[in-house]
C-alpha cells in the first residue's frame, strides 16, 4: 500500500487550509480512497477501478495518459502553491468543494481550458481525531523516510565526492608520471638517435671509402687495357713491318734471279769467249729461254704482292 499526504488548496473554499491523503494498491488506474481533512473535520471517499475507466472513456484519452495527470493531480501538488516559479497553464490543477462537503472535484487547466478530470463522492469521518492522527503519522513517517533517504543521499554524496578528490589525486601522479616518462624517454631518443647518426655517418664514410677505391681500381684497369691494346698494335705493326720487309726481300730475290739469266748470257756473249757471233747479238733460243724464264718470275712477284689480279 502506497499514500501520500499533501496540503492542498480548495478554489470554492481559499481561506481554510485542507489536508488531502491518497492510498492506492497497485496505482492509482487500478483505484485509491481519499481523506480529506480541514483540521477540525474529516471526509472519506473511494474511486473504483470502473468509475476511472468511465472517466477515460467519457475524455477520449488513454488510460496511460489519464492516470499520469491523475496523479500529478493528486500526488504532485499545485505547482504554483508549491511556489515552482513560471508553470504552464498545462500544469496547473485546481479542486472544486461542495458546499455540503459530499463532493470534491479535480479539475486541470491546460492552455486556458478548464477540463474536468474526476469526482469523487465524501463520506463524513467516524473519527475526525483519529483521521487527523493517522494523517499526522503517516506525514511524520513520509518526513522520517525522507530524513533517512536525504542522510543516504548525504552519505553517498560525501563518499562520491572523497572517492572523486582520491580520484583527481591518483590523476594528478598520473600526470607527474607520464611527464617524468616523457622526459626520461626524450632523453632515451636523443642519446640513440645520437648514436644512430654517429653510426650513418661512419657507414656513410665507409661507402664513400670503397666508392673512391673502386673508382681508382676501374681507373688502374682501364689504364693497364689500354696499355694492353696499344702493346698489341705494336706488335701487330712490328709483325706487319716484319712481314712486309720478308716479302720485299723475297721480291727482291726473284727480281734478282729474273735478271741474272739475262745478266749472266749478256755477260757471256759479251765477254768475247764466243768469237763465231758478232758483238750484241744472241741467239734465238737463249733470248726465248731467258724470257720465258723472266716472264715466270714477275707473274710469281705479281701473284705474292698483288693476289687479286
Amino acid at each position: 500500500m502506497s499514500g501520500t499526504v499533501r496540503q492542498i488548496t480548495v478554489t470554492t473554499d481559499p481561506g481554510t487550509p485542507y489536508f488531502l491523503r491518497v492510498d492506492w494498491a497497485i496505482d492509482l488506474g487500478a483505484g485509491f480512497t481519499l481523506t480529506l481533512s480541514d483540521g477540525s473535520s474529516g471526509w472519506i471517499g473511494e474511486v473504483s477501478e470502473d468509475e476511472i475507466t468511465r472517466e477515460t472513456n467519457d475524455m477520449g484519452v488513454e488510460i496511460e495518459r489519464y492516470v499520469e495527470d491523475l496523479h500529478q493531480a493528486l500526488t504532485g501538488g499545485n505547482k504554483e502553491e508549491e511556489g515552482g516559479g513560471s508553470v504552464t497553464e498545462k500544469d496547473v490543477y485546481s479542486f472544486y468543494l461542495t458546499p455540503d462537503h459530499c463532493r470534491l472535484l479535480y479539475k486541470k487547466i491546460c492552455k486556458g481550458i478548464l477540463v474536468h478530470l474526476g469526482s469523487v463522492e465524501l463520506q463524513p469521518a467516524p473519527d475526525p481525531l483519529e483521521l487527523n492522527r493517522g494523517m499526522i503519522g503517516q506525514s511524520l513517517q513520509h518526513s522520517t523516510d525522507l530524513e533517512l533517504e536525504n542522510h543516504k543521499l548525504l552519505e553517498e554524496n560525501h563518499r562520491l565526492k572523497q572517492e572523486h578528490q582520491r580520484i583527481l589525486r591518483e590523476l594528478e601522479q598520473h600526470v607527474q608520471d607520464k611527464e617524468a616518462m616523457e622526459r626520461e624517454l626524450y632523453s632515451r631518443f636523443v642519446m640513440v638517435l645520437n648514436e644512430k647518426k654517429a653510426k650513418i655517418r661512419g657507414l656513410l664514410d665507409s661507402v664513400r671509402h670503397l666508392q673512391q677505391a673502386k673508382d681508382e681500381q676501374r681507373d688502374e684497369d682501364g689504364r693497364e687495357s689500354s696499355n694492353d691494346v696499344r702493346e698489341g698494335e705494336e706488335g701487330r705493326h712490328n709483325k706487319e713491318e716484319e712481314e712486309t720487309g720478308q716479302s720485299l726481300s723475297e721480291s727482291q730475290k726473284s727480281t734478282v734471279l729474273i735478271t741474272d739469266p739475262i745478266i749472266s748470257v749478256k755477260r757471256k756473249f759479251r765477254s768475247g769467249n764466243d768469237r763465231s757471233l758478232p758483238a750484241g747479238l744472241f741467239p734465238a733460243t737463249v733470248l726465248e729461254s731467258n724470257r720465258a724464264l723472266f716472264v715466270g718470275r714477275v707473274c710469281c712477284v705479281l701473284t705474292v704482292y698483288c693476289p687479286t689480279l
